[in-house]
Order: structure tokens, then C-alpha cells, then sequence
């Protein structure tokens, strides 16, 4: 029974990053030489906002009910049990992982779905979502220097250019605040590509380089 929770607990998730993509999307195709084109896309774009701020609240609520009432959580932080000490358990895992190929941080990742991730060398498996792989990736920082993850909501690099936080020590700071650790709160309502200049901007604070995280797909796809 958990195991179906737990899927429908990352679907749901999963419509959240899509609508994203799908909003940015819709908005690059509009015609930026048509006065008509940009009113209705304009008109589009407020009330999805709108509507779509709605949704999240709401599939955020209904999500936490669901995970408090069947002690089923969605993010499960690993901390140590997956960390890989040796290269042939990490060859192991890997060779389990790379059901199809690996991939890497340069490419698009809209409208599809994770699989698990090598960083350094610990391997992590059965991540359904991108959240679920930013909250682990997040979490693996975290444990690897405590005081620069602490630091991050006062780094300009993590902070949009609009003046939106990616983290911070208050959880009214950010749209979806997911805490990781003591003391930070991770924004996660984000797309699957935003998740993934999140992570190459967190790979350079903390000077880890790119080729050292390498990410399976669950299918490699286009929506």
C-alpha cells in the first residue's frame, strides 16, 4: 500500500514540475510581433499563474494530509545508506542504474523522469521525481560542509534575478518551502529544468565539478 502512495505522492509532484515547463513553453510560442498574440498570451499567463499558485497550494495540503495519515513521506532523505565506500559496490549500483544511459546537467530535462544520480561517489536510486533529486542532492551537500549549505541564503548566486531565494533560514521567504537540516529552508517549486541550474550553481559553490554528477532517466523521453 505504501509503495502506491508513495507513486501517486510523486505523480503529483511530478503534474506540478510539468505545469511549469508546459507554462514556459506556451510563453516562448507566443508571437512577439502580434499585438494580439501578446495580450492573449499575457491574459494566458496571469490567469495560469493564478490558477496554477492555486493547484500548488492545494496539491502541497493535500499531499502533506496524505503522507501525515499514512506515515508514507515523499522525500526520504538518505543519509548514510547509500553512500558507496567501495568502487565495486559503487560499480554495482551504477551498473543498476544506468538502465538506459547516463546523462548529464547540460541537457533538457522537461517531461522527463529521474531515475537516481551518481554524485562523487555515492549512488542514489528510486528518486521519481526532480524535487526528490534536488532534496537529496541538497542533503548530500548539506552533510558534506554544514556551514557553506548554511550560507547559501545570503549567496547572491542562489538568489533570481527578480530577488527570489532558492534558500533561507525563514520559510515565508519562499513559494514552497521544503527544510533541509536545522536551520534552511529549499524553495521547491520548481521546474524540472530549474532544478537543474539550481544544482550546477550549488556544483560551483561548493566546487564540485559537473562530470562528477551524473544522472539515470526512468525514460528517456519526450512528453
Amino acid at each position: 500500500m505504501k509503495k502506491k502512495i508513495k507513486k501517486i505522492l510523486s505523480n503529483l509532484k511530478s503534474v506540478e514540475e510539468d505545469l511549469l515547463a508546459l507554462s514556459d513553453d506556451l510563453w516562448l510560442e507566443i508571437n512577439h510581433n502580434d499585438n494580439d498574440s501578446i495580450k492573449k498570451g499575457v491574459t494566458f499567463k496571469s490567469d495560469f499563474n493564478q490558477r496554477n499558485s492555486q493547484f500548488i497550494t492545494s496539491a502541497n495540503a493535500l499531499s502533506e494530509l496524505i503522507q501525515n495519515y499514512t506515515n508514507t513521506p515523499l522525500y526520504t532523505e538518505e543519509e548514510n545508506t547509500n553512500i558507496v565506500h567501495t568502487h565495486s559496490e559503487r560499480d554495482r549500483i551504477i551498473k543498476e542504474l544506468n538502465n538506459k544511459k547516463p546523462h548529464s546537467l547540460r541537457e533538457n530535462f522537461k517531461y522527463k523522469r529521474p531515475f537516481g544520480f551518481v554524485i562523487e561517489d555515492s549512488a542514489y536510486r528510486n528518486k521519481l521525481t526532480w524535487a526528490e533529486v534536488y532534496n537529496q542532492i541538497n542533503t548530500y551537500l548539506r552533510n558534506k560542509d554544514s556551514a557553506l549549505f548554511n550560507s547559501l541564503g545570503n549567496d547572491q548566486d542562489h538568489i533570481s534575478n527578480r530577488n527570489n531565494k532558492y534558500f533561507s533560514k525563514h520559510s515565508t521567504d519562499l513559494r514552497s518551502p521544503k527544510k533541509c537540516g536545522s536551520s534552511i529552508y529549499v524553495e521547491m517549486n520548481l521546474s524540472a529544468n530549474q532544478i537543474r541550474d539550481s544544482i550546477r550553481r550549488l556544483l560551483k559553490t561548493f566546487k564540485i565539478q559537473e562530470s562528477k554528477l551524473t544522472i539515470y532517466l526512468r525514460e528517456d523521453r519526450d512528453a
